[in-house]
């Protein structure tokens, strides 16, 4: 019997992009490997098997991408343009703002 749910579809076997372990990916961006798993997990840009974490090419752009400096003006005062909010800090901060507020005991 045949489970046609089984199949492995032809676009989920598209090879990865290069994937780094934290002290190659902190390498390359330059920061300690605290900061570098720090990153990955506040911007869900990382992936954790077991207690390492593992870092893909789009993983670090999308670091790079969220830590960037706000542009400035000509006077010196900041632009509002908006930052970059990944998937999973907005859903966090989306469940933070739905919880109920616990009552202070008097």
């Amino acid at each position: 019997m045949v489970f046609p749910y089984l199949e492995v579809p032809i676009s989920l076997t598209i090879p990865l992009d290069a994937i780094y372990t934290t002290d190659e990916a902190a390498k390359r961006l330059r920061v300690s490997r605290r900061t570098m798993i720090k990153l990955g997990r506040d911007l869900g840009s990382c992936s954790v098997i077991g207690r390492e974490y593992f870092f893909s090419e789009r993983d670090l752009l999308d670091i790079w991408k969220a830590r960037r400096a706000m542009p400035t003006s000509s006077q010196g005062r900041a632009l509002n343009v908006e930052a970059f909010l990944s998937d999973v800090r907005l859903q966090r901060s989306l469940q933070r703002l739905t919880q109920k507020k616990r009552r202070r005991k008097q």
